[in-house]
C-alpha cells in the first residue's frame, strides 16, 4: 500500500511565495505544528517542501533528500496547499504511466 501511496501522490509543486520566509504563524501552521505528535519532524517537512518546491523536485525526491518519511512530506504538502503557499505543477513524472 505504501508503494501505491507514493505512486498516486508523487507530484511536483511550485512554491507561490519563493522569496523570503513565508509567515507560517499567520497561516495557522504553527498551531498544527504544536499539536502534531512529531512536531519537529513536521516543521522540518514544511520547510523542506517549501524549499524544494520549485517545479523540479517531486515529493519522493524531497522525502529522499530530507530523510523524512514520504507520508510526512505528503502531510506537510497538504497543509501548505490549504494555506495557498503551494500549487501543483501540471506535469508529473508519472503522467505517462497514468494514461
Amino acid at each position: 500500500l505504501d508503494v501505491f501511496n507514493v505512486i498516486e501522490n508523487d507530484k511536483t509543486y511550485l512554491n507561490l511565495k519563493p522569496k523570503g520566509e513565508p509567515q507560517l504563524g499567520k497561516r495557522g501552521l504553527f498551531a498544527k505544528i504544536g499539536g502534531h505528535s512529531q512536531s519537529k519532524d513536521f516543521q522540518m517537512a514544511l520547510l523542506w517542501v517549501l524549499n524544494l518546491s520549485d517545479g523540479n523536485f517531486t515529493l519522493l525526491d524531497i522525502a529522499q533528500r530530507s530523510g523524512l518519511p514520504f507520508g510526512l512530506i505528503l502531510e506537510a504538502t497538504e497543509a501548505l496547499l490549504q494555506t495557498d503557499l503551494l500549487e501543483e505543477k501540471k506535469s508529473s513524472n508519472y503522467a505517462n504511466l497514468r494514461e
